[in-house]
């Protein structure tokens, strides 16, 4: 009897998270949230806005690199149910429907995801939540085609246990029988690493990120030591995320803010694109997309860089050591045998020389190896001696990939 009832508790585990074969690998995209507005401050999308952006993902050649989901964030919904209790868009916004948006998409080899809360409401607008509706709203987003559902925390009954809730709506949507991946957003709460993945194939592991490089804002609500991207950095670090991270189960540290207006400058920009791709994080872009400027394009489409964070091992990068001038080091395993090196200058205001040792990347350091430069896009140095040093600039990174010479 105890061996049947962990068999059957193992099955219910799996069923839990592995909803078919889409969350296997960790979405890429664009969202609404950050676009046109600032982070969220108004949050809004319509039919024209989206498919826009759609169009823009394919004519620019974003969904062959593997952008392919679409995401609505806090901005879709009507503030009422529909007579029978069901969600609905707001019809002024999408007058042809939320089916309609995601047929537009499938149409185009795209993902339609869309966005609700565990609690009575959303988390902006008074829009409803699910509570007391997770099986409804789970068959509504099925029968609509809906290829990912976000879900936050806001407005949550405070007698109800989080972590229950989230079990509930998981099941919820694996009895539709459609395949959709499940993002919880509990920003980083209840050490989700540790049980976020058996229920969700994505899950936020910290307060929301912001288009800053320092935010060293800890008053948001969730984890983690802020809402820039070297606190989001350092809070992976401390993390180790190669402990969890794993197909169908994404530990997701927010949208990138890849050269958002004002406070996102080049290096900053590229240091956050490269640590969410050494962790195979969910890569999902929330700024604008519409004809892309050379800046942008050389960040989201750079193929070298991005067959970094496909790469099918799927092991995270992980921190090697941080100095005391805030230089640090990580590094990846590849399936190839090749290791992915970051240099990272996290504080100084001038550019500093970081060296890493070829034995702290298991690598054999009587042997000769070449070292690419994945943003350059050409080899730097074929290297005898066992290590390796570059220049590297305030707030930015050196981002390598070292294979053995032939």
């Amino acid at each position: 009897m105890f061996i049947l009832l962990v068999a059957w508790t193992c099955l219910l585990s799996v069923k839990a998270y592995d909803n078919g074969k889409l969350g296997s690998t960790p979405p890429m995209g664009w969202s609404t949230w950050c676009t046109n507005d600032l982070c969220g401050m108004r949050d809004v999308c319509t039919e024209r806005e989206v498919k826009k952006r759609a169009d823009a993902l394919v004519s620019q050649g974003m969904v062959q690199l593997g952008y392919n989901f679409i995401f609505l964030d806090d901005c879709w919904a009507s503030t009422e149910r529909d007579a029978e209790g069901r969600l609905q868009g707001d019809k002024d916004q999408f007058p042809k429907g939320m089916k309609e948006l995601a047929d537009y998409m499938h149409e185009r080899g795209l993902h339609l995801a869309l966005y609700t809360c565990i609690g009575t409401q959303t988390c902006r607008k008074e829009r409803p939540g699910s509570y007391g509706h997770y099986d409804i709203d789970a068959q509504t987003f099925a029968d609509w085609g809906v290829d990912l559902v976000k879900v936050d925390a806001c407005h949550k009954p405070g007698n109800e246990s989080t972590i229950d809730l989230y079990t509930q709506f998981s099941k919820a949507l694996n009895a539709t029988g459609h395949e959709m991946i499940f993002a919880m957003c509990e920003w980083g709460n209840e050490n989700v690493w540790e049980w976020g993945g058996s229920i969700s194939q994505m899950y936020r592991i910290a307060m929301d990120h912001l288009p800053f490089y320092r935010y060293g804002n800890k008053t948001a609500s969730g984890a983690g030591y802020g809402q820039g991207v070297k606190e989001v950095i350092d809070w992976m670090a401390d993390l180790h995320p190669s402990k969890y991270n794993r197909p169908s189960a994404w530990m997701d540290p927010d949208f990138l803010m890849t050269r958002f207006p004002l406070t996102m400058d080049m290096a900053a920009s590229r240091t956050e694109f490269t640590f969410w791709t050494l962790w195979s994080s969910p890569l999902l872009v929330a700024s604008d997309i519409d004809n892309l400027s050379e800046d942008k394009r050389a960040i989201l489409m750079n193929k070298e860089v991005l067959e970094v964070h496909h790469d099918s091992l799927w092991v995270s990068g992980e921190r090697l050591f941080r100095n005391s001038d805030q230089t640090q080091a990580w590094s990846r395993p590849l399936a190839n045998g090749d290791v992915a090196v970051v240099l990272y200058n996290a504080v100084a205001n001038e550019a500093v020389d970081i060296k890493v040792l070829f034995v702290d990347l298991g690598l054999d350091a009587s042997k000769q190896y070449i070292v690419r430069d994945l943003w350059a896009g050409r080899d730097v140095a074929t290297v005898t001696g066992g290590s390796y040093s570059s220049s590297v600039a305030k707030h930015d990174v050196a981002f390598l990939r070292i294979r053995a010479a032939p």
